[in-house]
């Protein structure tokens, strides 16, 4: 039995442009550095702010995620609170369709377009799906994850466990986040599937039964401008995709992309 692929934290915010998304995950994938920011992607002052942050702070990440992302200069409770256009738990699969009708309606009071509102649904769906039906189920040891179903109906996190997604916007980006309280995510793994998408295509890594599915992953990533992905482990995994505002679709794809790699 092999042992999982393991992250070389060099701690070094790696600055470049031009890079396509296969690239940006790959120099993560080669341990050349833990943050990722492109000169032409979306906010790149703000972005290299919040890696250095990160880096010296990486407890921030999971006490401050927006701010820690928004206002690397100012994070606080204050900070946090000032930027939240939604924060709500949940615990069971049932939940789902009330989280993100909440999740839809938060995005409507903005008066965003309706692409970029099916956009972040797509992407909440996917990282509550995650919490729920992947992340409970990751083998500590090995880090396989054969996962549950996501055809049953209703799938618990158990007692006194909950998860949290959250939506976020500052004058030119939006946030979704979503957080589980597991810590179980390989984020080398969780790299390697999302390359692995973009080389092969959707079709080789689509997977609706248990384990979860490479596609996913490849949505959350692909969708936005900047992922962050933090892990404790044993105790939560953060997710955080960002987006720009006042961008049209096609626009959106083309931007560079930031990547940035937390893990306590």
């Amino acid at each position: 039995m092999s042992a999982a692929p393991s992250l070389k934290n060099t701690n070094q915010v790696h600055v470049t442009e031009g890079l396509l998304p296969a690239d940006v995950l790959q120099l993560i994938i080669d341990g050349a550095s833990t943050h990722v920011c492109q000169r032409d992607g979306h906010s790149f002052d703000i972005e290299k702010q919040s890696s250095e942050l990160l880096i010296n702070s990486p407890d921030f990440f999971f006490k401050f995620p927006v701010a820690s992302i928004f206002s690397p200069a100012s994070v606080n409770e204050a900070s946090e609170a000032s930027f939240k256009a939604l924060d709500v738990k949940f615990h069971n699969s049932s939940q789902k369709r009330n989280v993100i009708d909440q999740a839809v309606q938060a995005l409507e009071s903005k008066g965003l377009s309706r692409t970029l509102i099916e956009d972040v649904s797509s992407v909440a769906d996917e990282m509550f799906t995650n919490a729920v039906y992947n992340a409970p189920f990751v083998d500590g040891k090995t880090h396989k994850n054969p996962g549950v179903s996501r055809h049953d109906f209703e799938v618990s996190m158990g007692s006194g466990l909950q998860g949290r997604l959250i939506l976020a916007f500052d004058k030119t980006r939006l946030m979704v986040a979503c957080q589980d309280p597991f810590g179980s995510l390989s984020l080398p793994k969780y790299l390697i599937k999302i390359k692995a998408t973009y080389e092969h295509g959707a079709a080789a890594t689509m997977n609706f039964g248990p384990g979860g599915a490479g596609l996913g992953s490849y949505i959350i990533f692909n969708t936005g401008c900047s992922l962050y992905a933090g892990v404790m482990p044993g105790s939560a995994t953060l997710l955080c995709c960002i987006l720009p505002l006042g961008m049209s679709n096609r626009k959106r794809s083309q931007i560079s992309k930031n990547l940035h790699l937390i893990q306590l």
